[in-house]
């Protein structure tokens, strides 16, 4: 048999493939490549939102995709209640999860939203000293200093700690 007819349909298979698909992506970004500023908070009929960058401080291009973890902090390093949301709130816009490239001293951000202590009565839930950020795929995070005071649920309910975020973009 001719390899002839392969080599054809391998050819044709190839041009059907964009350049882009044959290109390794930059590997995943880590905590070490990334530096984390949390935005002004703005709030509004109960509801915090904010905006987080993350910033390559690295000399490597690197990839983000997904959503990214948050964990409270009190002021002697402990974890606090956190119970993240993924996704859409009040305060948060719907995105889509796709992959962010970042070359060198290139941002990305992703936003947070939590209800504020309006509505919850005498109820008091606990402000963090730091957050610890764990960029999506990742395992490490980046501590950083950060008040935030979480409320959730509802007076005879309360869920302290309550954040959605949105994917990375």
């Amino acid at each position: 048999m001719s390899s002839k007819p392969s080599l054809i349909l391998l050819a044709a298979l190839a041009a059907l493939v964009p350049a882009a698909a044959h290109a390794s992506a930059a590997p995943r970004c880590t905590t070490g490549q990334l530096s984390v500023t949390p935005g002004a908070a703005q709030g509004a009929a109960g509801s915090i939102g904010q905006n987080v960058r993350l910033l390559n401080v690295s000399n490597r291009t690197c990839t983000l995709e997904g959503y990214p973890g948050l964990q409270m902090l009190n002021a002697s390093g402990h974890a606090l209640a956190t119970h993240v949301h993924r996704g859409a709130s009040v305060t948060v816009k719907a995105r889509p999860v796709h992959l962010v490239t970042l070359a060198p001293g290139q941002k990305a951000s992703f936003d947070i939203g939590y209800s504020d202590a309006t509505g919850f009565s005498n109820e008091r839930c606990p402000t963090s000293a730091r957050v610890e950020v764990t960029p999506p795929n990742d395992f490490k995070a980046v501590t950083v200093r950060w008040r935030l005071q979480p409320y959730g649920g509802s007076i005879p309910h309360l869920k302290c700690g309550l954040i959605s975020v949105s994917p990375v973009y």
